[in-house]
């Protein structure tokens, strides 16, 4: 069964842009939830037939003086990683692509939006409220909320995230495409995990899809492309992934890692 929902929309003149992003953004979520619902006569096991995963995400962008410093305070003051109520907290620090000098963001994984979005749990931090040292150490840049849109195992590693634009007719399309690209690649025998995510409530600074290819390390992400471009099995699939992108926004490698797990 598909769900059909009737939505009317209001766009302000002075603010057109970002309404038309918010506006895309809402129309997405329900052409993925109207797929997801429907009968799956592909694979069964695929995000189209099981619906979306549970759970959400949140993350607090910040420029820091020197990141490694930063990272290393954060491990040693556990209370302030745990004020952000995740179930598991981490960081991502950019290595290459840098929009800014001191890229950064602390990462919170929660069960569910609800939690993300709380009062009691995801927005009960107040980052003005840190510790004095931490505060020093970091500029507040924007924080956003996510949705995980394909089965995602939280195994942080070196990380290569890519924001793309992705035509509405072939989001489900590109889920699946994302999981078959991930099993062909653990079916060679290497060890990568990649998830789709959506940007909900991320501003102007986050309006696209983003699409994370994980590896335990740079050595074994290097491997990859090596074998990526040295004719791969798992070639063509990926290949066929990104033809269904119509536009990189952006894209980076970043460094991943849990700092705190909630008792």
């Amino acid at each position: 069964m598909i769900v059909m929902m009737n939505v009317k929309f209001f766009i302000a003149p002075n603010n057109l842009q970002g309404d038309i992003m918010k506006i895309f953004n809402l129309l997405l979520v329900m052409i993925i939830a109207n797929l997801s619902f429907a009968d799956d006569h592909g694979n069964p096991s695929s995000a189209a037939g099981a619906g979306l995963p549970e759970g959400g995400f949140s993350t607090f962008h910040v420029v820091a003086e020197n990141p490694y410093e930063y990272i290393e305070v954060l491990k040693a003051t556990p209370e302030a990683l745990a004020a952000g109520g995740g179930d598991v907290v981490g960081y991502c620090m950019t290595m290459t692509g840098h929009d800014y000098p001191g890229e950064m963001f602390i990462w919170n994984a929660y069960s569910s939006l609800k939690d993300a979005l709380s009062s009691s749990a995801g927005l009960s931090y107040n980052p003005y409220d840190a510790p004095k040292q931490l505060q020093n150490m970091r500029k507040i840049l924007y924080t956003s909320a996510w949705k995980p849109l394909t089965p995602f195992e939280l195994k942080p590693g070196f990380e290569r995230v890519t924001r793309v634009k992705v035509k509405p007719e072939n989001t489900q399309k590109f889920l699946q495409a994302t999981e078959i690209v991930q099993a062909a690649i653990n079916a060679s025998g290497s060890e990568f995990e990649m998830g789709v995510f959506l940007p909900l409530g991320g501003g102007s600074k986050e309006t696209t899809m983003m699409l994370r290819g994980i590896a335990p390390t740079g050595e074994s992400f290097g491997s990859l492309y090596e074998e990526g471009y040295g004719g791969a099995p798992w070639g063509q699939a990926f290949l066929g992934m990104m033809a269904l992108v119509d536009e990189i926004v952006r894209d980076s490698h970043e460094q991943c890692e849990i700092l705190y797990t909630a008792e």
